[in-house]
């Protein structure tokens, strides 16, 4: 009963982020219809939506063993972060911010593993793997860059939520932002959001 009610409560907690995040990247389209003028969404968008893949897992199923976080997470893990690619993206869009959360983790909004922004527009990918040249915030650790999953020994399964925000803004200012300073940088410039979920558990065990 207890496993169950676990698993209801992060299923809850998944959706709420889930809608969440599609609210952060709706209001400002929202607030440009108040304001009388027409919202110019990507061409097809209905049949081409904004999307993020992974060449390292599939959406919905497990990360691979060497996304585990290493030294200063509290792991042993590689810590390599998986690689991302993302296309259709949204008219207007200026420049890309990408966050990693984990919804399961104990603690209020979850905790963030990895944040990256000012990717410019005429990049679509993130190469993971210690290869990043762009801005990394603070990621809850607290380390600068990609923290990998550690999640407590107890054969739980965490979600870690992957979202990619087109952005009306070249540029964020802010040096190594937390994920609150960047949400906050970023809210009224987005113009879409996408995500895809990867799940991990230790110990590590047959999948």
């Amino acid at each position: 009963m207890a496993r169950a009610l676990l698993a209801w409560r992060g299923r809850k907690r998944l959706a709420a982020v889930l809608i969440a995040a599609a609210a952060l990247a709706i209001a400002p389209l929202a607030a440009t219809a108040a304001n009388g003028a027409t919202a110019h969404p990507a061409h097809h968008s209905r049949f081409h939506p904004f999307t993020v893949v992974s060449p390292d897992f599939r959406d919905g199923q497990f990360l691979p063993v060497s996304a585990e976080g290493g030294k200063g997470t509290g792991c042993t893990g590689q810590n390599l972060a998986p690689a991302f690619r993302w296309f259709n993206v949204p008219t207007g869009t200026k420049s890309f911010a990408f966050t990693v959360f984990d919804v399961d983790a104990p603690v209020a909004g979850g905790f963030h593993h990895w944040i990256v922004y000012n990717i410019p527009r005429r990049v679509t990918s993130l190469a993971g793997h210690h290869h990043n040249p762009f801005s990394e915030g603070t990621n809850d650790y607290p380390t600068i860059g990609y923290g990998g999953p550690c999640p407590p020994a107890d054969g739980q399964i965490h979600h870690y939520i992957f979202t990619v925000y087109a952005l009306s803004a070249a540029h964020i200012n802010g040096v190594h932002l937390t994920y609150p300073q960047l949400i906050q940088a970023i809210a009224p410039d987005v113009l879409g959001a996408t995500s895809m979920v990867g799940k991990f558990r230790l110990p590590l065990m047959r999948r």
